[in-house]
Order: C-alpha cells, then structure tokens, then sequence
C-alpha cells in the first residue's frame, strides 16, 4: 500500500483546510529548506500540503486514491511509519540507575594548636579565601545578570514568532499582486511593508517587470495566502528581531495572453525585520 499525502501529513482524509494547514505548519517547524535529508523531507510535506490545500487539486488526487485503493489487493500491512512524520528514536533509555555505595559519615576534625590565619591572628575568615569569595560573588552576578539575559531574550523570539507570520501574509497580499491600470498606486502600497534598503530592490525590479509588461497585456495578478509558518531558529540564531515565515501563495493572473485565468502556486519565504515595532519585509526568496 502506497504512502499517501494524508499519511505524511499525519491527517485523516477528511481533515478540513485548518487541519492541513496545523499539520503543515508543525512539519515546517521541524523541516527546513536546507540540505541533505530535512531538506528531501520539507519539500515532501510541502507537496503534500500544496495539494490538498487547493480544492481542485484535492479533489483530483482523492480520486486517484479511491481508484488505486479500488485496484489494490487487501494487504496484510497495519500501518506506515516514516522518519520524517515519526522524528526517529531507537526505543532504547537514554540512562540507567547505578546503586550507591551508602557514604561514611565524616568525623568533625580538632584544630591542631598554634595554627594562625594568614592575617597572623589565630580566628576568623584568612584574606585570601575572603579574596576569593569576592571574586565568586562577582562571577555569580554575572552569570545570574547574563542567564536573565537570556531568558528575556527567548522569551521576546517565542513572541516574535507570533507575530511575524500575520505581518508577512499582509505583506505578501499587497508585495504580490498589482493590476496593470493602477501600477504605480500598488507599487507605493507595498513599499510600505518593506524596509528602506529593500524597497529600492522591489521598486527597480517592478519597474522592470510589471511596469513594462502589464500595460500591453492588460495582466492583474491576484495573490492569496494559503498558510503561513514562522521557521525556527537554534542558537545564535535565534533573533526576536528577524524571523523568516515561509507561506503558500497562490497567484492567479488575468491577461490578454491568456483566454482563462493563470494560476501559479508558490512557495516563498519573507524575512521579516522588526523595525520600531513594525513588521517589515527584508528579503523574498521563491521556492
């Protein structure tokens, strides 16, 4: 029995739209582009998702289904389990318990007579070890004023990651769409969700591209965001300012080129940049 794009997702068939869009969203936490195996298993559960996230698509490939399950013998399988959907593991304890030898206990010891500190007297704390305290004090409010540091700092990108998703799919509304009879009013609109050094990039591009072309073919390019992820960062990385949100766009053209309307599914990635507290787009990457 073959794998089917419900079973990579972790969804049953009749699982709605929001269904597939939490499954897909948890895969995408996990799988990022990238190299080597996650990347072979982001772009599975992105086909998957980009199926069944478009109705007529859906509907197509539930049809496939039905015929391949129809000519199909019974088969004696119970269940698919991959390492992309499962994360791996072996099963086996990562620790184990040692007995403990019962410890003696220590017997008080009897200062010896004539024993003097370093300051030469014959009680209290020597200056040395005071020394030394001083300095493990120091160290401890150090750490203690970093790890706080840190915690604030996790706590701000878990925030973040909230938030940069709806600020990119607003973006992406305006960023991917114009219609050729109000081209310089749409490109002004979406400037506004992007920073400055990345506005000069899109308007030059536009011009070059929509400006030129749309006039003559009369294009109107609508854009509509399927789903949308925030991708996880590790370590260093992990900056409250920069999140980069991956989404499904889908554009649809109207055009004298064309009798009927393009439909061009996409896959892309905003790296959104927080400016003063205001979500701002940096850098599209098509995949």
């Amino acid at each position: 029995m073959n794998v089917s794009y419900y079973d990579i997702l972790g969804v049953p068939p009749a699982a709605s739209r929001d269904e597939i869009r939490a499954a897909w969203r948890d895969a995408a936490d996990r799988f990022e582009p990238g190299s080597g195996g996650s990347s072979a298993q982001f772009r599975l559960f992105n086909d998957a998702a980009e199926t069944l996230l478009d109705p007529e698509r859906r509907k197509e490939y539930d049809a496939q289904l039905g015929a391949a399950s129809r000519a199909e013998p019974a088969s004696s399988v119970e269940s698919v389990a991959t390492s992309a959907s499962a994360g791996g593991g072996t099963g086996l304890p990562l620790t184990h318990e040692r007995t403990q030898k019962p410890k003696k206990p220590k017997q008080p010891r009897t200062p010896k007579a004539g024993r003097t500190n370093a300051s030469g007297s014959g009680g209290g704390i020597p200056t040395a070890a005071l020394a030394v305290l001083g300095v493990l004090a120091a160290v401890a409010v150090g750490l203690a004023a970093y790890f706080g540091f840190q915690a604030q700092r996790a706590e701000a990108y878990e925030q973040a990651l909230g938030q940069a998703p709806a600020a990119a799919e607003r973006a992406a509304v305006a960023v991917l769409a114009y219609d050729y009879e109000t081209l310089e009013a749409d490109r002004d609109a979406a400037v506004r969700f992007l920073t400055d050094s990345y506005a000069d990039e899109y308007a030059e591009t536009f011009d070059a591209t929509a400006k030129r072309g749309a006039p003559q073919l009369k294009a109107k390019v609508e854009a509509e965001v399927l789903a949308s992820s925030a991708m996880h960062e590790t370590g260093d990385n992990r900056d409250p300012d920069q999140i980069r949100v991956l989404m499904f766009v889908n554009q649809r053209t109207l055009s004298t080129a064309n009798p009927e309307p393009q439909l061009a599914l996409n896959r892309v990635v905003f790296d959104m940049v927080d400016v003063e507290g205001t979500w701002l787009v940096d850098d599209i990457t098509s995949y």
